[in-house]
């Protein structure tokens, strides 16, 4: 059964942040497509940084006892220690990403990219957030965002990602359709968002 007019969800405001909000719960996907050169470097440190960490921590305190000789890490406690790191590193670049769509850091480059992306998605005459591709109906959608939004605070308990496509993001759909300077130049001519959701309001509901 679809939720209607007189039994919407309702959603709180957005935390309050230093910088622009972007989206309160971001596609898995558009996280990852954000990722900046220095979160890629970071994920790299830190999958190299651990198979290091044991090495060297032999050196400190061979596995022989104290006073011994250090001795070779195991291939496979490297490659334990590869994968953690791998992980690990994953993880913390994904929270970096996350916490530029929340505006909780610094997020200027990804306020543009996301801006030219919705507003071409809104000029083609489809929804920006792609619902309408969902396999799940509008309840399973609400559950979805209620599950995944601001998961990646726990990651340390559950890693938890947001792989549903559903419409709750926190912004409002008319700030793309103000130009801001320079956005002129990409020639993006914006279909009405009541036209773009009435096109497909039969495989969203």
């Amino acid at each position: 059964m679809s939720y209607t007019n007189s039994n919407l969800p309702v959603r709180a405001d957005p935390p309050y942040s230093d910088y622009e909000l972007i989206d309160v719960d971001p596609h898995f996907n558009r996280v990852v497509g954000y990722f900046r050169g220095s979160d890629i470097g970071i994920w790299a440190a830190t999958t190299a940084a651990f198979p290091l960490a044991l090495q060297v921590w032999e050196k400190l305190e061979p596995a022989e006892g104290a006073f011994k000789a250090p001795g070779k890490v195991p291939g496979g406690a490297l490659r334990t220690a590869t994968l953690l790191g791998f992980v690990g590193g994953f993880y913390l670049a994904y929270v970096r990403s996350s916490k530029r769509f929340l505006g909780w850091s610094e997020n200027e480059r990804e306020v543009k990219k996301d801006r030219y992306e919705i507003k071409k998605l809104l000029s083609q005459g489809k929804l920006p957030y792609h619902e309408n591709e969902s396999v799940l109906d509008d309840r399973l959608q609400d559950i979805a965002n209620r599950n995944s939004q601001f998961s990646f605070t726990t990651f340390a308990i559950l890693p938890w990602f947001n792989l549903a496509h559903h419409p709750y993001h926190g912004v409002n759909i008319q700030k793309y359709y103000v130009d801001r300077p320079g956005e002129e130049e990409w020639g993006f001519k914006l279909k009405p968002f009541d036209q773009i959701k009435a096109k497909y309001a039969k495989q969203i509901e």
